[in-house]
């Protein structure tokens, strides 16, 4: 799957994941060498390194959150995984998009996953079992507009 691609894994990424990029053919280099360059943690002190660097203020190069490779491995391809889901931006940069639009794709991929269909059987039921005959999705989350 990673054939002949190179990789840098931050400490902070599971062994197990770097033992999966090498079993599907992957590379380990260090990371000005890298195509790829993984990290669990934006705070860890080798990929705060990362983004202190010319390289990364340059924008010559992007850290991904590793479980990227989880789901390459569910998926059982590269090419299904959308990369750009799994940017690792730094910490003032994650707050700022979390206070836009939520938890970022990898906190949801530490979730148990439910498919969109099972998604909406499930609101379906929730708005079917509603007591007082509302639709809890007609329910306005802001108290003040």
């Amino acid at each position: 799957m990673f054939a002949n691609s190179k990789a840098w894994f931050s400490n902070s990424v599971s062994p197990s994941l770097r033992d999966f990029w090498l079993a599907e053919d992957g590379i380990v280099t260090g990371w000005r060498s890298a195509d790829y360059l993984f990290s669990d943690d934006a705070e860890h002190p080798d990929t705060l390194r990362v983004f202190q660097s010319m390289e990364y203020i340059w924008d010559m190069v992007t850290i991904f959150h590793s479980l990227f490779l989880s789901a390459c491995e569910k998926r059982g391809s590269i090419k299904s995984v959308s990369i750009g889901h799994y940017v690792l931006p730094p910490v003032p940069v994650q707050n700022a998009v979390r206070n836009v639009i939520g938890r970022l794709i990898w906190e949801h991929d530490q979730q148990p996953t439910q498919s969109f269909a099972d998604q909406a059987a499930n609101i379906s039921k929730e708005a079917d079992c509603s007591s007082d005959g509302t639709d809890p999705l007609d329910a306005s989350t802001s108290e003040t507009e």
